[in-house]
């Protein structure tokens, strides 16, 4: 709502139950009507009538401050400063000046141009009652809506020495000494005012959050922090700071210290630590996670929290191996080594055996059943885990994920009727949730693999209307898929060979699933299919390791069709392999700045830029 509709509609309240001062003046329904209709032609942008009616206004009623602080605005409106500047002086010989109706004046004097005069009007609003610090704040305040930022430092800190008070105006200076880039000076006022109040520190955060994103401001304001618990140890709110800083700055080995001291400290029993484990592994920094849920289980192994703690050891290194693209086996088929795999599965099963009683246990042994599942491809071994899920703890989320893993498993046997039933009892059961709608989606694919795709197209319309954002997303492209490509002849056939690739890609069977799609592109004439299926062969053969061809493939893609919505990606990927599997920092700088320059309106832009930061090592 606008201030001119705000103050219409209160005018006739603040002037009626309001007590008046001794100097006011009473106002009358007639002038409350002429005040109405001032503030319309106000919003008309008729501004001459407007100040016609507000002088009549403020002549009749010249103590009455709603008349002269809205003609005062309307002279500085459309400008008239001169105008504003003698309506400030002819309120000051009518009432007893104050600081802020001063310090209101060298504003004024300021915009109108004349600088030296508004310094003159500023020392007088402080001189008018130098003893109060609103004097002070009244210069300050007028000088920020100026941006006198410099200005408006010095006239605090002349309040401080002149009051002999060293801790006023803490908020207001700390924000300036920020806006000044005096980082150090801010950071101290911040500190000073934790100092007096622990519980300012979620303040203290929002107001330094402004500055995190400046690297300046967070190495300096760090440096003042690490300096204020070296002399103040035992401070708890100051190392809580620090840790803030260094987690802003993604400097996690130096905020895990930090976490291990406040732990300590608090006597928190590993709480803390589990806690910073949790943000370090959202920010991918998954080696400082697992130190810190290892430093739980030494120190405190009987604590409530060690169970979570092992738990996420499992979790860590399934996520590490994820990051890492760890392959369980070669082309051939022979066991790779895979480290992290192999230390996800073994923390997982420690966990089983020392806290068998435990409400995650079964949650536990559903992530086992996924490991086997998706990464050893030990469907005999997934299948007896998961049913063990789904029978021993029915009811719980995990045995839901369970049955839809196992759901999963007879897709991947290409048993297609007992997979349909998992899915669709499932979303019977649940009805509502992420994971009903995934069970529905999952039939949907079904019906995709056996080329129905009027069926398909039916389920994806009802899950694109009905469900939540992720789901809906992959239902609208499955939809897309196939309202594009369907024909050219009635048997629809290319996009039928499109969806047994994506069904063998889903029984693990990749190689079978290339031959396919080389299939697909042999016979097809500029099928508007062509694109997802060269997309969808590069990330096969990225998958079965033959790296150079996917990296060859993932770069002719937008050479073949520079207009598909594929091309970004699959530079991104191209860019990818070149950073991740190849080594090759250069190279991958080269096909992300590509991607910036041939598809600026990609929402894979801002990625790409953190990765040549990154890359470039400007991050560091």
């Amino acid at each position: 709502m606008s201030s001119y509709r705000i103050l219409w509609r209160v005018l006739p309240m603040v002037l009626i139950f309001f007590p008046r001062p001794s100097h006011a003046q009473a106002v009358d329904s007639t002038q409350i009507a002429r005040f109405q209709l001032a503030e319309s032609y106000l919003r008309g942008a008729q501004f001459d009538r407007a100040i016609a009616l507000l002088e009549d206004l403020h002549t009749a009623s010249p103590k009455t401050y709603v008349f002269f602080d809205r003609l005062r605005q309307a002279y500085e409106g459309v400008k008239r400063y001169d105008d504003a500047i003698r309506l400030i002086d002819e309120r000051v010989r009518l009432i007893p000046a104050t600081a802020a109706l001063l310090a209101e004046k060298g504003r004024l004097l300021y915009l109108k141009g004349d600088e030296e005069s508004a310094a003159s009007a500023w020392n007088g609003a402080i001189n008018a009652n130098p003893a109060s610090p609103n004097a002070y704040l009244s210069v300050y305040r007028s000088q920020m809506q100026l941006r006198l930022f410099d200005q408006a430092v010095k006239v605090l800190e002349s309040g401080r020495v002149a009051l002999k008070k060293e801790d006023l105006f803490q908020t207001d200076l700390a924000y300036l000494y920020g806006l000044t880039a005096d980082y150090a000076r801010s950071m101290t006022e911040y500190l000073r005012i934790l100092g007096q109040n622990e519980r300012q520190l979620g303040y203290v955060r929002s107001r330094l959050s402004r500055y995190s994103n400046q690297e300046e401001a967070l190495r300096v304001g760090t440096t003042v922090v690490e300096r204020a618990v070296r002399k103040q140890p035992m401070n708890r709110v100051y190392r809580e700071l620090l840790s803030w800083l260094y987690l802003e700055g993604g400097h996690y080995r130096e905020a895990f210290s930090a976490n291990q001291a406040l732990d300590r400290l608090a006597q928190a029993h590993g709480n803390i630590l589990f806690t910073f484990a949790r943000q370090a592994a959202d920010a991918g920094a998954y080696d400082v996670a697992l130190d810190a849920y290892r430093v739980i289980l030494a120190r405190y192994p009987s604590a409530p929290i060690a169970p979570e703690a092992q738990r996420g050891i499992g979790e860590m290194f399934e996520r590490r191996a994820d990051k890492k693209g760890e392959r369980i086996f070669d082309d051939d088929g022979r066991r790779l080594d895979a480290p992290d795999y192999d230390k996800a599965l073994a923390a997982y099963r420690t966990f089983l055996r020392v806290y068998p009683r435990h409400p995650h246990y079964p949650d536990v042994l559903q992530r086992i059943g996924r490991l086997q599942q998706d990464i050893f491809m030990d469907l005999t071994a997934a299948d007896s885990t998961l049913q063990d899920v789904a029978i021993r703890y029915p009811g719980t989320d995990a045995a839901f994920q369970a049955a839809y893993d196992l759901g999963r498993i007879a897709i991947q046997r290409d048993d297609l009727a007992e997979a349909t039933l998992a899915f669709s009892r499932l979303a019977d059961r649940l009805r509502t949730g992420e994971l009903a709608d995934r069970a529905r989606y999952e039939l949907a694919l079904i019906h995709f693999y056996q080329g129905e795709f009027e069926a398909t197209l039916a389920l994806t319309q009802a899950l694109q209307e009905n469900t939540s954002a992720d789901v809906a997303n992959d239902a609208i492209e499955l939809k897309v898929l196939v309202v594009e490509n369907r024909g050219p002849d009635s048997l629809n056939t290319p996009l039928r060979q499109f969806a047994s690739a994506k069904l063998l890609e889903r029984r693990h069977q990749l190689p079978e699933a290339i031959s396919t799609l080389d299939d697909l592109l042999q016979q097809s004439d500029n099928h508007p299919l062509d694109d997802d299926a060269r997309f969808l062969r590069a990330n096969l053969l990225r998958k079965i390791g033959r790296v150079p061809e996917a990296l060859a493939a993932m770069l002719e893609l937008p050479q073949i069709h520079p207009d598909s919505f594929l091309a970004d990606r699959s530079l991104f990927a191209a860019a990818e392999i070149q950073e991740r599997e190849l080594n090759d920092r250069s190279a991958a700088i080269a096909t992300y700045t590509r991607l910036l320059v041939e598809y600026p309106g990609s929402l894979l832009i801002p990625e790409a830029r953190a990765r040549i930061r990154q890359l470039r090592g400007e991050d560091a």
